[in-house]
């Protein structure tokens, strides 16, 4: 069975993942969001890239630089197989190695994943965007220094011409069409794995919710 999907919309055949800075020091400078809801839905987009075989690229910054910790664990695992490129730029858009990668695949769409939002994430984004392609950030799995931060970096990528995404709505974008989908199958068991994960993390948000810092 193969895919036959209109390229009009997201499909995997055209996009490109990119995940950026999923590291233990960033995430600790987050309050925005939830660290774990975060930590979980960077895993889900990293399992996601398997699950339909879609490119996906990992960097990282300052780790050979100033010793700074690697991508977390939890989401290195599920790109075991993948390179992970260090940089010493906060604009990914401006390392060599990174870029080369980006062009290497030959995609045009681009979808971002990164910490913090408005800084890391942001800055390759306008980029990015600037530079002709199509660009897309994953809104769920991100998060900023604060509520203010992270609100006015989507602001600015919106407004470049970067479009907003939810992790839930990327993937079913990229399925759209059950009776032609080569992933059915492959999607039910991440789903199977993801929905127990988001489900616990929810009832904890409900029964004592994450404060965010608004300024």
């Amino acid at each position: 069975m193969t895919n036959t999907l209109s390229p009009t919309l997201l499909t995997p055949e055209t996009s490109l993942v990119l995940i950026l800075d999923y590291q233990q020091h960033v995430m600790d400078g987050i309050h925005s969001t939830d660290h774990d809801l975060i930590e979980l839905n960077g895993r889900a987009l990293a399992r996601a890239t398997k699950v339909f075989k879609a490119p996906v690229i990992l960097s990282t910054i300052g780790v050979k630089l100033r010793g700074d910790h690697a991508t977390i664990p939890s989401i290195r695992a599920d790109l075991a197989d993948e390179p992970e490129y260090d940089r010493n730029t906060m604009n990914a858009w401006e390392d060599a190695p990174f870029r080369a990668a980006v062009e290497k695949t030959g995609r045009r769409r681009l979808i971002f994943a990164g910490l913090w939002t408005e800084v890391c994430l942001l800055y390759p984004v306008l980029h990015a965007q600037r530079d002709g392609f199509e660009t897309y950030f994953v809104t769920d799995a991100v998060g900023g220094s604060t509520v203010m931060a992270q609100e006015i970096a989507f602001q600015r990528m919106i407004q470049a011409g970067s479009q907003p995404i939810t992790l839930n709505s990327m993937l079913t974008e990229w399925i759209r069409d059950w009776g032609t989908t080569p992933y059915a199958k492959n999607f039910k068991a991440h789903m199977d794995w993801y929905t127990p994960q988001i489900e616990k993390i929810r009832r904890r948000l409900d029964a004592n919710p994450y404060r965010a810092e608004a300024a």
